[in-house]
């Protein structure tokens, strides 16, 4: 069973890409309105809130992968 501490970055993650789906979608509501500065810097920040919550998620995935309590653990084990 995962610990509170261990649900934390995953659920970041997560938070991180819906705020980036609505800045996406936030975005194309303002190309339609002919507001190119503003959907520009929204889409700007779109993408480094998906890459920050995509990256946040493939860290925690990783450590849990490659986590050295694990890897002691099999090394009794045998």
């Amino acid at each position: 069973m995962p610990g509170k501490g261990d649900l934390v970055a995953p659920v970041t993650g997560l938070i991180l890409i819906g705020f980036s789906i609505y800045i996406f979608l936030w975005s194309l509501q303002l190309m339609v309105n002919r507001d190119v500065p503003s959907s520009l810097l929204a889409a700007l920040i779109g993408f480094v809130s998906l890459s920050g919550g995509v990256t946040m998620i493939r860290t925690w995935s990783l450590s849990r992968y490659a986590s050295p309590k694990e890897a002691e653990e099999k090394k009794e084990e045998k």
